[in-house]
């Protein structure tokens, strides 16, 4: 699904919505070798729409060598990102909640002196060993 939708972003991306097989090639290769942004932006977006059919939903239609992208394709290329989009503002609202830092939180029994004396302990004994088993 997110191949059709890079489809999809291609054709809004040009002039009267239309590219050649051969241009819509070299953008896709273009986009899908360049780093993971790309492919990580069409699976969020494809999350959205898990049965997509470019064709058979009417979104893009060949037309002499050309494949364009309809009016419907636009629409419903626009509301998957406002969609997409308003999720991630919600994250980013998520992500602003004050969260306690850990300097206020109540020290864990873990760390008390205790721990750090039985790790004095064993480096000793290992110092120890290695000074008996030397030439």
């Amino acid at each position: 699904m997110s191949f059709q939708l890079s489809i999809l972003k291609i054709l809004a991306g040009q002039p009267e919505g239309r590219a050649s097989l051969a241009v819509l090639k070299n953008y896709l290769t273009v986009f899908y070798t360049s780093g993971p942004e790309w492919t990580a932006r069409m699976k969020r977006l494809a999350e959205r729409a898990p049965g997509l059919n470019i064709f058979g939903q009417k979104f893009v239609e060949r037309d002499s060598g050309h494949w364009i992208i309809t009016e419907g394709g636009r629409a419903f290329l626009a509301s998957l990102e406002r969609a997409v989009m308003t999720t991630t503002q919600e994250r980013a609202l998520d992500d602003t909640i004050e969260k306690p830092l850990a300097s206020k939180l109540p020290a864990s029994p873990l760390t008390s002196g205790r721990r750090n004396a039985s790790r004095r302990h064993r480096r000793c004994n290992w110092s120890s060993r290695r000074e008996r088993h030397s030439p």
